[in-house]
């Protein structure tokens, strides 16, 4: 498997990030986007590579790029992004 959906939600967080830090620098913006968004076929190739996420949904798999984070559930035939936040944002109350 090596196909990935990213979620509407997942979206906007993309979007909210670089909006966020382009105000300061938009070269980092897109260097941190970048970063993210290459992590997305990885993850879709090794859905077990990020850490079982139980504690907030039942088949939540979560894997860092710092300083976010990217949550995702793998789906029979694909992973599914499901959000991505800033670490330290409250995640429990995200889910």
């Amino acid at each position: 498997m090596n196909r990935f959906k990213i979620s509407r939600q997942a979206d906007r967080d993309l979007e909210d990030m670089w909006v966020y830090l382009a105000q300061n620098d938009s070269l980092t913006a897109d260097l941190l986007l970048a970063k993210v968004l290459d992590k997305f076929p990885m993850l879709a190739q090794f859905p077990e590579m990020g850490r079982s996420r139980k504690e907030l949904s039942e088949e939540l798999r979560s894997f860092p790029v710092k300083p976010y984070i990217i949550f995702y559930k793998n789906m029979e035939t694909h992973i599914e992004i499901v959000r991505i936040l800033h670490h330290s944002r409250d995640i429990e109350n995200q889910f």
